[in-house]
């Protein structure tokens, strides 16, 4: 079986996990590993320092439970620097009995990715949405049929080069190597959606606590994607804020009494705000609570929304759109 081990850095929390696989292709997780982040913000590493310390931590719960060690690892990345771009290539099938090989199949993915690039970005993902074989459309796998022209239509994800630079060197610095780097939102969709939920066009909007990363799948490939600069962490600040309570106090009532749908909370219910700095506990009305996280959320859906309205595939979502992430798992977020 197959050692693996895969690091997710987030604004909030920094988790490892640990696994084999069979021949099977099936994961066992043996281990799991999970610490506060620190040096984080908005899903780029801003301390490598600190985000050191995290990752090992980590790690060390994760190799404890597995009895396995973490050598290498797949990472996610996310932030507002990523950019995703539709693209197409053209070439000519060459060989003599016009039978797609996969060398023209190379060539037209590759022929896709000369696209202007900024120089401060590099690109992160090619993903593949459909071929073309002539004037035959909608088609997955092209080796093997016959035909003189082949077209690919490619999703290029690029990412800043100062923010994969500082993400490698705060997990090589935790004696970790990078095997591979995976767009946050691309991991999501693969964990939360089925083939036919890609098929039928779906949006997967994973709400992180820094970010929230928004997916498109139309006809089965990655249509667009998006990073919105806004998650989780911006309603607990607001609770902060509105109640006047420290952040730490205002996350676990986000978490515990919290709900974005002012309508669904019952007007006359209290919850008891904690004692803090020598002054007596106190309570508000739970709708009040509601009223102050309710225009965040809606304010980050209004965003994502606007966000599916650009892809131009918005009325194409036939399998709707998934929720995901931490973000997400709040009281009416759903129906909200």
């Amino acid at each position: 079986m197959k050692e693996f081990a895969s690091i997710d850095i987030g604004t909030s929390y920094t988790r490892v996990l640990m696994g084999r696989m069979g021949d099977d292709g099936v994961i066992q997780i043996n281990g799991a590993g999970v610490s506060p982040s620190q040096g984080v913000r908005n899903g780029g590493v801003v301390n490598i320092e600190q985000t050191v310390q995290s990752i090992q931590t980590a790690a060390r719960e994760a190799e404890l439970m597995s009895g396995l060690v973490v050598e290498e690892a797949v990472v996610n990345i996310t932030g507002k620097h990523l950019k995703g771009e539709n693209s197409r290539g053209v070439v000519a099938v060459t060989n003599r009995d016009r039978v797609v090989t996969e060398s023209d199949v190379l060539r037209v993915i590759e022929g896709a990715q000369n696209i202007r690039i900024p120089a401060d970005q590099e690109i992160l993902h090619v993903l593949s949405r459909e071929f073309v074989v002539d004037d035959q459309s909608g088609i997955r796998d092209p080796i093997g049929m016959t035909g003189v022209r082949l077209e690919s239509e490619v999703h290029i994800v690029t990412a800043g080069k100062t923010a994969l630079t500082n993400l490698r060197k705060a997990v090589n610095a935790a004696g970790i190597r990078v095997t591979n780097l995976v767009m946050s939102s691309l991991a999501s969709s693969e964990a939360v959606l089925t083939s036919g939920e890609k098929d039928l066009g779906v949006a997967v909007v994973d709400i992180g606590s820094g970010v929230t990363d928004i997916i498109v799948y139309v006809d089965g490939g990655v249509f667009s994607s998006a990073t919105l600069p806004w998650g989780g962490s911006h309603v607990t600040q607001d609770l902060s804020f509105g109640l006047k309570i420290p952040m730490e106090a205002a996350e676990l009532v986000k978490r515990n009494s919290g709900c974005v749908q002012i309508a669904a909370v019952d007007p006359i219910e209290k919850i008891e705000l904690p004692a803090m700095s020598g002054r007596p506990p106190r309570w508000v009305l739970r709708q009040e609570i509601a009223a102050i996280m309710e225009p965040r959320m809606r304010e980050i859906f209004e965003l994502v929304d606007q966000e599916l309205v650009r892809s131009g595939k918005k009325n194409a979502l036939s399998g709707g759109v998934v929720i995901t992430g931490g973000g997400s798992r709040v009281e009416g977020a759903a129906s909200l």
